[in-house]
């Protein structure tokens, strides 16, 4: 853990938001196809985010903590957040890579807020909104349609799992893993000379393909071997995608 927990409201430099950017919709996969504000007018945007809170935090800074009570909402305006929850042996299991658009602390809805599902860490320099549960709750009483947009985020979350559980008992490892890097790439990735840079750790790389460690590390040492990906410490450049997804093979499950 990088991080330092912090409460949200105790990061230097918060401030009210005085300009309005709303985040773009995506359907790709692994993040909701629904965004928190989806068929809201643009004054009654304009309304939830004078009352919200802006924060910039930087790399590795963690924002809550899984089993916290859940007192705020967040939506990422610029950024990249890793949402996961620890094992008692101290493993870090990545749930979702949260994006730009994408929401957490959903629970802060509830009159009576439960904890906050898992620990949400900044993978890079990350800007964000934040409301406080008084301040949620009033919208959702005047604005019906916040409560039914985070019920749609929820139950995506939950096909997106549903999705990863299928997958397990259904494909191989090498399958899953193909499959979660050639997602995030989409998600996060930036331009590289060389093809697709993703930042990413071979521990969340397993994570999100339900792969054990080493095979994770196997797998990808072979596609570096036959030029497929280059491989640092903490990243992964995808070369040929096309290639990549030639790597697939009907193997049964590797864990």
């Amino acid at each position: 853990m990088t991080g330092v927990a912090s409460h949200p409201h105790s990061q230097a430099g918060p401030k009210r938001a005085s300009v309005i950017t709303l985040p773009v919709s995506s359907k790709q996969q692994l993040r909701p196809t629904t965004g928190l504000l989806t068929d809201l007018s643009k004054d009654d945007i304009a309304n939830i985010f004078a009352s919200a809170v802006e924060h910039h935090f930087t790399k590795g800074r963690t924002i809550i903590r899984s089993e916290d009570p859940a007192t705020h909402l967040f939506l990422i305006k610029v950024g990249s957040v890793n949402y996961y929850r620890v094992t008692p042996e101290g493993r870090e299991i990545l749930l979702i890579r949260l994006s730009a658009g994408d929401s957490f602390g959903l629970g802060t809805l509830l009159d009576k807020p439960i904890g906050y599902i898992g620990t949400a860490e900044t993978l890079s320099e990350t800007e964000l909104y934040s409301w406080e549960h008084p301040w949620i709750c009033r919208y959702v009483k005047d604005h019906p349609i916040l409560a039914l947009n985070a019920l749609r985020i929820g139950l995506e979350y939950i096909r997106l799992y549903s999705d990863r559980h299928l997958a397990l008992v259904s494909d191989s490892a090498e399958h899953r893993l193909t499959r979660t890097l050639m997602q995030v790439g989409v998600r996060t990735g930036q331009p590289h000379p060389e093809g697709l840079e993703v930042n990413i750790t071979n521990e969340h790389l397993a994570s999100l393909a339900d792969i054990g460690y080493f095979t994770a590390s196997r797998l990808l040492n072979k596609w570096r071997q036959n030029g497929v990906l280059e491989k640092s410490r903490g990243k992964v450049v995808i070369r040929c995608p096309e290639k990549l997804l030639g790597q697939q093979t009907a193997q049964t499950h590797e864990e």
